[in-house]
């Protein structure tokens, strides 16, 4: 067994919960931190700027740092302070107060820091960054600001990136998609299969966590993850229908279409999510730490989907 004490932050939502459950199986002693009651044993905590975390501290080995204030297409006011008063200043705050013990922090940041879209080139761990909207840029100063805690203590910092993250009970439009597939209803995505999307099962994302944890070599590292298996839409929809033993039905759609109906209707993010390209490069995983994903894209569609 492992002895070790590693501290999760939103071990309740949905990437925390599974982190909390991958460690747990390793053989670690789990402090998990939620913001909201759930009727489960973890400690209560509002994570911001002043939040006192010397209470859930001692003896903490690793942190593994998932709460955040999440991507939403509303920017109203309290949704950009959440960005600023959990994601900024409530990490660096944790971190601040934990470097003086902790030996690693492993902050789960997003690939919206190196951009919105890939053109030709993958996203690679070391690319210069390009936050565009405030989900992305509140990340990217978080992680800055991480980066000099590291400078100026003996904590390690260990940033992960990860794309569109999917898993059982998926969110967001992975789960529109398996809904309306569920009804039965056509969908417009027929023409779509030249683009490019890197995803990621949330079992992957947890044995790349623990993998973090403890390796030497992912001191101080910048970590892009995926299932390492691009997919276009068509390919996802695809995907999605056979896991649930659905018959799909795409519609071959003009894409130039399809982008008229997105700037008409005002929905230009999801003219990017659906049309576009977003690849991440997992060469600097493989070759620094040994990983490569532990299951398959069709294992993770599997698991997520399956009736």
């Amino acid at each position: 067994m492992n002895s070790k004490k590693v501290l999760i932050t939103g071990s309740t939502g949905f990437i925390g919960s599974h982190v909390v459950h991958g460690f747990v199986e390793l053989g670690f002693e789990v402090i998990g931190i939620s913001r909201t009651e759930n009727h489960s044993p973890h400690v209560i905590k509002n994570i911001c700027g002043d939040t006192d975390w010397s209470d859930v501290l001692e003896d903490v080995d690793i942190i593994v740092h998932c709460a955040a204030a999440v991507h939403k297409m509303d920017l109203s006011e309290s949704v950009l302070q959440d960005y600023q008063q959990l994601n900024v200043e409530g990490t660096l705050n944790l971190a601040d107060q934990a470097k003086a013990t902790v030996k690693r922090f492993i902050f789960l940041s997003t690939v919206k820091v190196n951009g919105e879209e890939t053109f030709g080139e993958k996203f690679c761990a070391d690319s210069i960054p390009n936050p565009v909207d405030p989900y992305a840029i509140s990340k990217a100063r978080a992680e800055t600001g991480l980066r000099e805690i590291a400078k100026s203590s003996k904590m390690e910092i260990v940033i992960i990136r990860p794309p569109l993250a999917y898993g059982p009970n998926p969110k967001g439009n992975l789960e529109k998609l398996a809904k309306n597939l569920v009804r039965r209803m056509p969908l417009p995505f027929g023409s779509i299969t030249y683009n490019s999307r890197s995803l990621l099962y949330v079992g992957n994302l947890v044995d790349f966590i623990c993998v973090c944890a403890e390796h030497k070599a992912a001191k101080n590292e910048t970590f892009l993850i995926s299932d390492d298996s691009d997919l276009s839409t068509a390919s996802i929809i695809s995907l999605i229908g056979k896991s649930l033993d659905i018959r799909t039905i795409l519609l071959p759609v003009p894409v130039f279409i399809l982008k008229l109906l997105f700037k008409i209707l005002g929905k230009e993010e999801y003219r990017t999510r659906l049309l576009g390209n977003l690849c991440v490069d997992v060469t600097k995983n493989k070759e620094l730490l040994d990983w490569k994903p532990k299951f398959s894209i069709q294992e993770g569609f599997h698991h997520s989907f399956k009736k």
